[in-house]
């Protein structure tokens, strides 16, 4: 699991070692890392809402596919330097975030997203039920 930390030529002290792993373990845990969504049922649609900040909207993927909603962003900062230099510091960087939710009563033609301010919106239109009819017994 820590094998890439052990690989870098440059790392050779353990402080660096463990200064490489508490970075790590920090990009890990950062809420930025993580797709805070929304899930919320009305009477004739569902709404997915996802905060997704700093996202342009070519760079996000919604798909619906067998009953699920996937979403993708990819962000494109690069790991490298646009110059010669070399970094000292680093918090941007490239991410991939995904989250998929299960919808069983959906008309995936009608499905809308919409996006704007760094929330991704998505309608997901419930399939009309079948009109239910009692059975007189005879």
């Amino acid at each position: 699991m820590f094998r890439h930390l052990f690989s870098d030529q440059h790392l050779k002290t353990p402080v660096e070692v463990l200064q490489r792993v508490q970075r790590d373990v920090t990009h890990v845990l950062n809420p930025r890392t993580v797709m805070r969504t929304d899930v919320v049922e009305h009477d004739d649609d569902y709404t997915v809402t996802a905060e997704l900040p700093g996202f342009d909207k070519d760079a996000l993927t919604v798909k619906f596919a067998d009953e699920w909603l996937t979403i993708r962003a990819n962000s494109r900062t690069a790991g490298s330097t646009q110059d010669d230099g070399r970094w000292l510091h680093q918090e941007r960087r490239a991410t991939a975030l995904s989250r998929r939710f299960y919808f069983a009563d959906v008309d995936a033609q009608k499905i809308q997203a919409h996006y704007h301010a760094g929330l991704l919106a998505v309608t997901l239109p419930k399939e009309a039920a079948a009109a239910s009819s009692k059975i007189e017994i005879q």
